[in-house]
């Protein structure tokens, strides 16, 4: 078959996604790329779903006329993803898309609300736990979502019971949001805390983050799989201060995170606790996490 030289526009996690695969197999860009329309094209011709990363601005209905032909059919998208409500989407999402001449047997044919209304959500949606701890709900602090590509996901989803509390050996927010995004670090945490007391998420709860390394807690190794990761901009080097505006955020962060994935206190500590082998780190040098455990406990209504 002849092949043919076209310009073709893609977003960022599929440009990302080639030139990793790209590097990793020693091809040109150009070539992956293609090798991921061909397999496109041939799930669509054998009616086999796709997939589609949510862009900035993207709704349901804008996904399913980019795909479809037809805004109207947006409900099929949703119902591919057990989507409850169709705005309830976000940037970097990766959707199931079916194939346009097949519909769940399941589903009873409605005739479609019109398309939602356009939503650029700054959070990923927070995840349901069953059983929260007991006491008044602590709020959810303003949180700043910048998505990491460095992440896979949780052994299990549910599996969260421990915090662990880093510093990011530099003074610059930014410069941390760079490393997380940068592919080639293969690094990331859950949350960034900036001197300021600004929170930027970088990876969900209910996925796993590459903060941890080799580490064990309790008897249980491996705690990227069952933790979350907070970093703290700081030096490190024992002198640079922890401002209270940071200190603040990071307790009102702990306390919600605790609340709502039915954490124990106790069981937040920070990455010097759990690096093997023991002493390969030092963070979060000159914070004081037994403070942090009381003042959360005291925001938890707990004695």
């Amino acid at each position: 078959m002849p092949l043919r030289t076209v310009q073709v526009d893609v977003d960022d996690a599929i440009f990302q996604a080639a030139l990793n695969r790209a590097t990793r197999e020693g091809k040109a860009i150009g070539q992956v790329i293609g090798e991921f329309l061909s397999q496109y094209a041939q799930g669509a011709a054998a009616g086999a779903p796709t997939s589609y990363t949510v862009q900035r601005g993207d709704t349901l209905g804008r996904i399913a006329q980019k795909l479809y032909g037809d805004a109207r059919k947006y409900p099929l998208i949703q119902q591919a993803n057990n989507l409850a409500n169709a705005s309830n989407i976000w940037v970097g999402q990766v959707l199931v898309i079916p194939p346009l001449n097949s519909t769940p047997a399941s589903v009873t044919p409605v005739t479609p609300a019109p398309a939602p209304t356009p939503v650029t959500p700054v959070t990923p949606p927070t995840p349901v736990v069953p059983t929260p701890s007991a006491g008044t709900p602590p709020p959810q602090p303003s949180i700043q979502w910048v998505g990491s590509p460095n992440f896979n996901q949780r052994r299990s989803p549910d599996d969260i019971t421990a915090i662990v509390i880093h510093s990011t050996a530099n003074n610059r927010l930014q410069g941390v949001i760079d490393w997380f995004n940068n592919p080639n670090s293969q690094v990331s945490a859950h949350y960034t805390i900036g001197k300021d007391g600004k929170i930027v998420q970088h990876v969900r709860d209910t996925d796993r983050a590459w903060h941890a390394g080799q580490s064990v807690w309790k008897g249980r190794n491996s705690c990227n799989d069952y933790t979350i990761g907070i970093e703290l901009v700081n030096l490190n080097d024992g002198q640079d201060p922890y401002p209270e505006a940071q200190h603040r955020a990071n307790v009102a962060l702990c306390a919600y995170l605790c609340y709502i994935h039915n954490i124990k206190v106790d069981d937040i500590m920070g990455h010097l606790d759990i690096a093997l082998p023991p002493g390969r780190k030092s963070d979060p040098r000159g914070y004081d996490l037994n403070r942090l455990r009381r003042e959360v406990a005291a925001a938890l209504g707990e004695n």
